[in-house]
This record gives C-alpha cells, structure tokens and sequence, in this order.
C-alpha cells in the first residue's frame, strides 16, 4: 500500500511539473531524436486492466509539432487498432552512452487514437550507469484510463541530426 501511495504521489507530482512548466521541453540543442519501443511494451493500470504499445518516431525537442510517427494499441479489456503522435510535450535526457547517439531518459508525446480517443504516451529509457530513479518502459493514457504501471521492457532514444 505505500509503495502505491508514493507512486500516486510521484504521478501528481509528474503532471504538476508538466503543468507549471507550461509544455516547455527542456533541451541542450536543436538536435533531432528517435524513439523507440523494442517489440512491445505493456503497462497496467489500478484495476489491473494493461495496454499493449508498439511504436517508432522523430521528434525535434525545442519544437513540439515536429513529430513524426506512431504504433499500435491494444487493451486487455477489449480494443485494439494504431496510434499517431501528434505533439511533444517535454523531453528530458541523461548523457549519451559513451561513444554513441544513444540516450535515456523521458519523453511524453501527445497521441491520437484510432478509436477516436487521445492521450499521452510516455517512453521512459534507462542504460546501465543512468541515474537509478530513470526507469524503462512505456507507460500511457487512453481517455480517461491512466495505464500508469509500467511494466520494465525495452526502448531507446537515438539522437540522428543536430542543428548546432
């Protein structure tokens, strides 16, 4: 029951900080990015009802309508079909893997579902030597199911141009 508590609080306290930053992506340069769930990633949410995601895309961080991309959806309570990025609403990356374009990190992306529903998407990437509190996986909304859970699988961010 705490371990929920104190995710419940880290939820709020995530949202607020979107909120109060007025969707301001944090970014060192104009770089461009790719991301990427490996295979599939799932996550639950509090009824223990899970989306399934797949998906690849671009995204520019000091412009949030550069997005390309999306992916498909499938909910253990019934539905599936695809999704499309349609924003960037903030980024956050460690220091690249030594020797390579590769980083971790968060990223939230504004998503149009198939069905006619929206949310936001959240691809999280953690690398050996990346702080511990970066975790790995995706997580989503769906309407107004928040599938918060994250069950840990694989995903990467890869920086492809650089504008400096």
């Amino acid at each position: 029951m705490k371990a929920r508590t104190l995710l419940l609080l880290g939820l709020f306290l995530a949202a607020f900080s979107l909120l109060a930053t007025n969707g301001k992506v944090r970014a060192s340069d104009d770089a461009q990015f790719k991301w990427v769930i490996v295979s599939s990633a799932s996550a639950l949410a509090v009824d223990a009802s899970s989306i399934t995601l797949t998906g690849t895309g671009t995204f520019a961080p000091n412009d949030p309508d550069e997005v390309t991309g999306g992916g498909t959806w499938a909910v253990s309570t019934g539905g599936t079909g695809t999704f499309q990025v349609t924003r960037l609403i903030r980024s956050d990356f460690t220091e690249p893997v030594s020797g390579s374009s590769i980083r971790g990190g968060v990223v939230f992306l504004g998503v149009a579902y198939s069905d006619g529903s929206r949310g936001v998407l959240t691809v999280n990437c953690r690398f050996p030597g990346t702080h511990p509190n970066v975790a790995e996986g995706a997580t989503a909304s769906k309407g107004f199911v928040d599938y918060f859970n994250l069950q840990p699988h694989g995903t990467f961010f890869q920086q492809l141009s650089s504008e400096d």
